[in-house]
Parts: C-alpha cells; sequence; structure tokens
C-alpha cells in the first residue's frame, strides 16, 4: 500500500512530520478512532470524531490552522493527523510542503 507524507499535531503541541499509509485503519490508528475530516484549500486535518464527548484534550495548533484555513470557532480535540487538500476524486494527498514549513517553524 501507498504512503503519504502527513504531520501529527498533538495536543501537548508537539508536532512532528511522518509517513504514514494511506489507509483508514491507520489514520484511525493515529487519531484514537473513528476520524473526523476538516477539509480546506490547504490541507485536510482528520481527528477523533467523538473527540469533545470522550473529553479528549483540546488541540491548540490544529485547532489554530483549521481556523486558518477558515472554519472559525472550530475546536479540535485530540491528535491531529494533516494531510494535503483531496485530490477532487476524493483521496488524499500527501501534506503540502508549505503546510509542513508552517507547523514546524520555531515561534
Amino acid at each position: 500500500m501507498a504512503t503519504l507524507k502527513a504531520v501529527i499535531a498533538d495536543p501537548n503541541g508537539t508536532v512532528r512530520v511522518t509517513d504514514i499509509e494511506n489507509d483508514l485503519g491507520a489514520f484511525q490508528a493515529v487519531v484514537g478512532g473513528y476520524i473526523q475530516g476538516v477539509f480546506g484549500d490547504e490541507a485536510t486535518i482528520y481527528v477523533d470524531e467523538d473527540g469533545l464527548m470522550r473529553r479528549l484534550p483540546f488541540n491548540p495548533v490544529a485547532t489554530l490552522f483549521a481556523q486558518r484555513m477558515g472554519h472559525l470557532g472550530k475546536q479540535l480535540f485530540g491528535t491531529a493527523l494533516i494531510l494535503g487538500p483531496d485530490d477532487g476524486k476524493g483521496s488524499d494527498t500527501p501534506v503540502r510542503p508549505t503546510v509542513v514549513e508552517y507547523l514546524t517553524k520555531e515561534n
């Protein structure tokens, strides 16, 4: 199976770049449950769809990035998997280098 370059953002602020199998099960393993997508022109952010109900910790990095993509007021919880935008046919794409740079830059 093919792999995709991805960013994983943990609620504690840790951000790491990784390769992940392009597979629903692999995505679910990262976020810890069924996935919910937050879609934008720059990226797709996957989180646990029950993150709020399960009282997972607030994820400031993923939340700020989702808001930067235009999802104002959106709050994300738990570990986030960040990939590239949809390819227009419903398939995931690798995270863009500009997104990696934005998420991993030192503040």
